[in-house]
């Protein structure tokens, strides 16, 4: 790793791309966004690495500069292949064209959530740490796995995909085709439907309902409006969420025993409402030796997978310069 050089993170999301200039002491010195589009042609992808380009040049970097490129994307990657169903890209045409227009950096690519556990491990809440869980909880519950500081994809890209055990053995039907994943009980869907549910079941003192109702189905923050404001439904859903994500993640630390387990994505700023009840649910749970490991908040919030990608593109081996003789060098921006 060479400490004279900085490290461009790009954090490929659903809704924008975060990207940052970071160098081995994990200086942040310049970080922009912009909407996420889609990228399936080479007009676009084009487009794109010519907007990356420009920004690390309007911070007067030149290429040559560049240690690395690291991208992180939402969904799995494996060995080449990329499943990202809430984006559209071509990947492989899109590296190529970031490659092109930083000639001497190739781009080292990983999953958003790994991302995310590695920045935090290297500069946030897991700092310390040799081994880091991070979840990601929004509309749906993500997570990211380091283990002795190494990012764990597993054999098929999967590895830390906490929202997708099974919770609920034949529970609620989730996107990925099974029934009872941890993410229908504890994203932010999840968090929402667990109030329709409680406020149905019946049992509950109505006089202590509010008007704090979920506005669509992703609409966690008028939950945590009502369990501060004292609604039951609201304390319920919580519960719920609390008591299905402890028992999720006391499996995991079972396997895992990660030094500490991190709570990132928009829901984390409801944390005060669940993360005592989360912590009591998790050593109710788990196996003996596992019951002092930490439960804690992610603080380097939006910027978490900027640092992750980039260091990422510190940690992984230099290409061989053989292998980029795919490049077209027609393919020029």
């Amino acid at each position: 790793m060479d400490e004279s050089k900085l490290y461009l993170g790009i954090d490929y999301g659903g809704n924008a791309v975060k990207m940052g200039l970071v160098d081995v002491y994990g200086n942040l010195s310049g970080s922009a966004s912009q909407p996420t589009t889609s990228l399936m042609d080479k007009v676009a992808c084009r487009a794109f690495a010519a907007d990356i380009a420009e920004f690390v040049h309007g911070l007067g970097v030149y290429s040559s500069e560049l240690g690395g490129v690291g991208m992180a994307i939402p969904g799995i990657v494996n060995h080449g292949t990329y499943m990202t169903p809430n984006v559209k890209a071509d990947w492989p045409l899109l590296f190529k064209c970031l490659e092109q227009a930083f000639s001497k950096s190739s781009v080292a690519v990983l999953n958003d959530a790994n991302a995310a556990a590695l920045g935090e491990l290297w500069m946030g809440a897991g700092e310390n740490a040799r081994s880091v869980l991070l979840v990601t909880l929004g509309s749906g519950v993500g997570s990211g796995l380091i283990v002795e500081g190494q990012v764990v994809f597993g054999g098929n890209g999967a590895a830390g995909e906490v929202g997708h055990m099974t919770v609920v053995p034949g529970g609620r039907p989730c996107k990925c085709g099974r029934k009872g994943c941890v993410e229908r009980y504890a994203s932010a869907r999840g968090v929402v439907q667990n109030f329709l549910e409680a406020g149905q079941a019946g049992g509950l003192d109505e006089a202590k309902f509010t008007d704090c109702v979920p506005l669509n189905d992703t609409d966690a923050l008028s939950v945590f409006e009502a369990a501060r404001a004292g609604d039951p439904r609201g304390k319920e859903a919580l519960a719920v969420m609390a008591d299905k994500l402890g028992f999720a993640l006391a499996q995991v630390a079972c396997v895992i025993d990660p030094d500490v387990i991190l709570l990132g994505g928009g829901m984390s700023g409801g944390a005060d409402l669940y993360l005592d009840p989360l912590r009591a649910a998790f050593r109710s749970y788990c196996f003996e030796a596992c019951k002092t490991t930490e439960i804690r908040c992610a603080t380097l919030l939006g910027d978490a997978g900027i640092y992750g990608a980039a260091r990422y593109a510190m940690l992984a081996l230099p290409r061989d310069s053989s292998q980029r003789d795919w490049l077209d060098p027609d393919f020029g921006l």
